[in-house]
C-alpha cells in the first residue's frame, strides 16, 4: 500500500539495511514548484476554499488519518467517520446546525452501508451538498456508467492531492462577485 501511495505521487523509497545494524526507510517526495504570480489559480480558486467544513468517511483508519491531516494543513476543518452508517449519522446531526459540512468525501467499498448509500443519505438531507467518492474501481466505474447520481465527483483511491484540491475546488468553489 506505502508503495503504490508513494507512486501515485512521484515519490521514492530507499531502504538501507545492515544486519545486525537494523534499517532506514526514507520516503522522497518531491517539492511541488510555486504557482505563477500572475497564475488565476493563485489569484481566485485557492482562497474560496479556505476553510471548508468537510466530513471524510472511510473504514480505513490510516487513509483517515492521512486525509485529515492533509485537508487540515490546507487550512480545512475535518471531521472523520470510521464507516458508512457513522457518517451517515454525523452529517444528518450536523445538516441543520449553524456549520453544516461544505462537502463529504466517502469510499464506495465500505461494510455494511457502502460510498453509493452514504451518497444517497447525504443527497437526501441536503440536495446541494457535494459527494466526492474515492474508489479503487473509479476508471471502471465511469466507464460503465455505474456511478451514483448522488456523486458529484469520482476519484481513484490512493487519491492524488493535486486531483483531491482539484475536486474540491471544482464541487465547492464560491464565485467571488
Amino acid at each position: 500500500m506505502v508503495y503504490w501511495m508513494v507512486q501515485r505521487h512521484g515519490a521514492a523509497i530507499e531502504i538501507d539495511s545492515e544486519l545486525g545494524k537494523g534499517t532506514t526507510i526514507r520516503l522522497r517526495f518531491p517539492v511541488p514548484a510555486p504557482p505563477a504570480a500572475d497564475s488565476p489559480r493563485t489569484q481566485s480558486r485557492e482562497p474560496l476554499l479556505l476553510h471548508l467544513r468537510i466530513l471524510v468517511i472511510d473504514d480505513d483508519p490510516i487513509l483517515l488519518q492521512s486525509l485529515r491531516d492533509t485537508l487540515e494543513g490546507d487550512g480545512h476543518v475535518v471531521d472523520v467517520a470510521a464507516g458508512g452508517q457513522e457518517g451517515i449519522d454525523k452529517f444528518c446531526a450536523e445538516s441543520n446546525g449553524t456549520k453544516p459540512f461544505a462537502v463529504v468525501i466517502t469510499d464506495l467499498g465500505m461494510p455494511y452501508v457502502d460510498g453509493r448509500k452514504v451518497a444517497g443519505a447525504v443527497k437526501a438531507a441536503s440536495p446541494s451538498t457535494p459527494v466526492i467518492l474515492f474508489t479503487g474501481w473509479g476508471q471502471r466505474l465511469a466507464a460503465d456508467g455505474d456511478t451514483s447520481l448522488h456523486v458529484d465527483c469520482v476519484l481513484a483511491k490512493p487519491p492524488k492531492l493535486r486531483e483531491l484540491r482539484e475536486a474540491l475546488f471544482q464541487c465547492c468553489a464560491v464565485v467571488d462577485s
